[in-house]
């Protein structure tokens, strides 16, 4: 540790917050939020430069928050996704790494979500998540707790990377990958996801139970009741497939929205792909996610046709999600159902070719991992 302080203050700063654990429940090493673990016999015989590495890379998953951001994803994808977005940070940090099979140039600027989209395709459930650290440099365990818990954790490890930062950039070592990463951090915003969480579970056909109080309203002395239970009914998804709109940010969307939707229970969804027409519709359920959502179509845009399909073939449906670059002006009449536009904002330096006259827009801003 005392060589990781001299060479490396940001990492040091981070590290210095967890209790040092030696156990040979693990094959490798571990964080949790609290504690960083390793096994005896994997770490002896290591050179000292690859230690370094391995302490390095846990408290990079602790700093982008990857033991709260789990959610219901298979544990050992989500320990392979986070580690290839780490690995490409520190690789440039100049550390030497245990193990550089998660380590992927193609991955590069990408979130664990991102990554998750690409590599997990939902067919190996619980596969690889039967070693605690497949990627070979140290997992990450999952923190369990109550949403209000796991924002206060984000915070504070937030706090931590950026008053680490600050340390760091007083001595003159703060790496520029990492320096990058810390400024993003620092700026105040709604990030999108959380804008189109809030929008579902509002959405959806919830129960609730007033005996219970709400605890994440708590520490504001507001009573509100919690969820009996979250059942969302039929959600439809429409996706833009003109040539503006990319896979990857298709990706990305899809992993959100997966994620979003697995908290919610007898779920039908509906997509439907749609240029100037609908080229394609899906239905899906929820032992079918996470979902994978795959271009079809593509060519010039027209807002209409999912809605005309929807009016024609189901019922009200709870919400409708549409994915889409704004670069078309044939919209509908309002229907009369929530929905939210998510605008692929990086495309055309961000300006909309067309304003939706319902309904709600969030941007997914690309940058804002």
């Amino acid at each position: 540790m005392t060589d990781l302080v001299l060479d490396h203050p940001f990492f040091s700063a981070l590290a210095l917050r967890l209790k040092v654990i030696e156990t040979s429940a693990c094959k490798t090493g571990f964080v949790n939020g609290k504690e960083i673990g390793y096994n005896p016999k994997w770490i002896e015989p290591m050179p000292l430069d690859e230690i370094k590495g391995f302490i390095a890379h846990e408290v990079m998953h602790l700093g982008m928050c990857h033991h709260t951001r789990i959610g219901d994803r298979d544990h050992g994808w989500w320990n392979i996704a986070g580690d290839f977005a780490i690995n490409g940070i520190l690789d440039k940090a100049g550390f030497k790494l245990p193990n550089t099979q998660c380590l992927d140039k193609k991955y590069d600027n990408m979130s664990a979500e991102e990554v998750y989209s690409k590599i997990y395709d939902g067919k190996d459930k619980g596969g690889a998540g039967q070693n605690g650290d497949p990627g070979g440099c140290g997992g990450v365990q999952k923190k369990e707790g109550s949403p209000n818990d796991m924002k206060q954790e984000e915070q504070d490890w937030k706090s931590a990377v950026i008053a680490a930062a600050n340390i760091a950039k007083s001595q003159g070592n703060m790496p520029a990958e990492l320096d990058r990463m810390v400024e993003e951090m620092k700026k105040p915003k709604l990030d999108w996801r959380e804008i189109l969480r809030e929008f579902v579970e509002t959405s959806a056909k919830n129960d609730y139970n007033w005996k219970i109080p709400n605890r994440r309203y708590s520490q504001q002395r507001i009573i509100l009741p919690s969820l009996l239970s979250k059942e969302l009914g039929t959600a439809v998804i429409a996706v833009d497939t003109s040539g503006s709109v990319s896979q990857q940010e298709l990706d990305q969307f899809a992993g959100e929205i997966s994620s979003i939707l697995e908290e919610y229970q007898d779920i039908t969804i509906q997509i439907i792909y749609c240029d100037t027409k609908v080229a394609k519709t899906q239905e899906f359920h929820s032992s079918d996610l996470p979902i994978n959502l795959k271009m079809h179509g593509g060519g010039g845009t027209d807002f209409r046709p999912p809605f005309k399909w929807v009016r024609k073939n189901l019922d009200t449906p709870t919400c409708l999600i549409y994915f889409t670059d704004l670069e078309c002006r044939s919209f509908p009449k309002d229907p009369g159902y929530p929905t939210i536009w998510v605008w692929t904002k990086t495309q055309y330096n961000g300006r909309a070719y067309g304003k939706p006259p319902f309904g709600q827009v969030v941007a997914m801003d690309m940058r804002n991992k």
